[in-house]
């Protein structure tokens, strides 16, 4: 093909992982390549790549040189900081910064530098920003590798944006060394700008969404249930995504309901907040394992309506509510400082007069959003 690029992909997720980030490089991964070109993809040497390997021609997977990571295991660091008090993790992180450092994988850096290659593309993913500070030391020290146009994608902000601006500002000189090494920043919404501004001129910031394969959505039929039955998908976070005053609203709820969470990593905290309210609501909760896209968007599809739950703070769109338009059913919207009993009790009785609007599906065409990047100027 004539207009067939070189492609380098580095990335701490991927297939079959159904993170964002790694649902987000897989569609870029298989779309770059239905269009011709020739993609490669660093990544960590995690056991569930080896379980589960991505085989698609035109693709040449590679990984860090470390011994690879079984999925689910508890560093000896996340064990210490149980016994730790909240101050003083707060103190040590505004010095030691987890995602810079505890998530940096020298073995990506190492793979990365016993490389040769020029590329057409290089495209760095983050979260965690941790992947970026791999790619600039392995590029300085391998003047072998090479990429034409060097592109560092995010999903959440640096160093979480708005929501931890309180980290030492030596991490500041890094940032704005990100800014200079690379050619372009990717954000997945335009109300993240004034977290990367900074350290990067608007002009060569792109805003590009996360991508699917419209043509691979199924829905199921619709029809109403004689309970309520609805749905979340996703993860919660206790300091900017925590649903207790959802179900405080439910357990004061008098009818009968099913709620079915489809959890991602369910930490401790929430896996006991779950327990609680499911011995003091009348209906039922249910939590169930996270489902691949497809599966889930199907599943979602059948539910009288979905429940999204914004972040804290305005920097970041949970990137769920694309899955749950593809689902097509109404959406009650809620965050944990602006919580609208009235709208919620009108769903249970089947009112989605209040549904939030949800995105315009078109603009988050795979084809179009590969192209954004093998376009970019």
């Amino acid at each position: 093909m004539a207009n067939s690029k070189n492609i380098l992909i580095v990335s701490h997720f991927f297939y079959p992982e159904i993170t964002p980030r790694a649902l987000r490089i897989t569609a870029l991964v298989r779309e770059f390549v239905r269009e011709g070109h020739r993609v490669t993809v660093v990544l960590p040497n995690k056991q569930i790549y080896h379980d589960h390997p991505f085989d698609l021609s035109g693709v040449t997977v590679l990984y860090g040189d470390s011994a690879p990571v079984r999925e689910g295991a508890v560093s000896s660091r996340k064990r210490l900081r149980r016994f730790i008090p909240e101050f003083v993790v707060r103190i040590l992180l505004y010095f030691y910064n987890h995602e810079f450092f505890a998530k940096y994988d020298e073995g990506i850096e190492r793979r990365l530098v016993a490389m040769s290659g020029d590329f057409d593309l290089l495209i760095s993913s983050s979260y965690p920003v941790a992947i970026h500070r791999a790619v600039m030391k392995a590029f300085r020290r391998n003047s072998s590798l090479t990429a034409r146009m060097k592109v560092a994608e995010f999903s959440d902000p640096p160093m979480r944006g708005e929501f931890n601006r309180s980290f030492f500002p030596a991490y500041h000189l890094f940032l704005h060394r990100m800014g200079r090494f690379f050619d372009r920043f990717v954000i997945p919404v335009r109300n993240a700008l004034p977290c990367y501004t900074a350290y990067k001129p608007e002009g060569e910031i792109r805003v590009i969404p996360q991508g699917f394969d419209l043509a691979e959505v199924k829905r199921q039929s619709y029809t109403p249930h004689e309970r309520p039955t609805f749905a979340y998908a996703g993860r919660f976070y206790q300091h900017t995504r925590d649903p207790r005053v959802l179900f405080e609203c439910l357990a004061a709820y008098e009818g009968d309901f099913l709620f079915v969470l489809y959890l991602i990593d369910c930490e401790p905290y929430f896996t006991r907040l779950i327990e609680e309210f499911q011995g003091k609501v009348r209906g039922k909760i249910v939590v169930r394992s996270p489902l691949p896209r497809r599966e889930l968007i199907r599943e979602l599809s059948g539910m009288d309506f979905i429940i999204n739950q914004d972040y804290t703070y305005a920097t970041a769109t949970p990137i769920k509510l694309i899955d749950y338009s593809l689902a097509g059913r109404p959406v009650f919207s809620f965050s944990a400082t602006n919580f609208d009993r009235a709208l919620l009790n009108r769903f249970l009785s089947g009112d989605y007069s209040g549904a939030l609007c949800l995105p315009d599906i078109s603009n988050y065409d795979i084809r179009t959003v590969a192209r954004q990047f093998t376009e970019m100027e």
